[in-house]
């Protein structure tokens, strides 16, 4: 992202995980395979 001279802020981020989430959801009601991770991120889990 230096290199790149491009800034991403966290609400960026959760923007593009709400949008992802909607698409998955649109396809499986059931979809809940993206955590939040309070003070990290996102994980993706296979397990559920």
């Amino acid at each position: 992202m230096q290199e790149a001279h491009i800034v991403v802020d966290d609400s960026t981020i959760t923007s593009h995980v709400k949008r992802i989430r909607k698409k998955f959801i649109a396809l499986d009601t059931n979809f809940d395979h993206i955590d939040t991770v309070y003070g990290m991120g996102y994980r993706w889990d296979s397990n559920k």
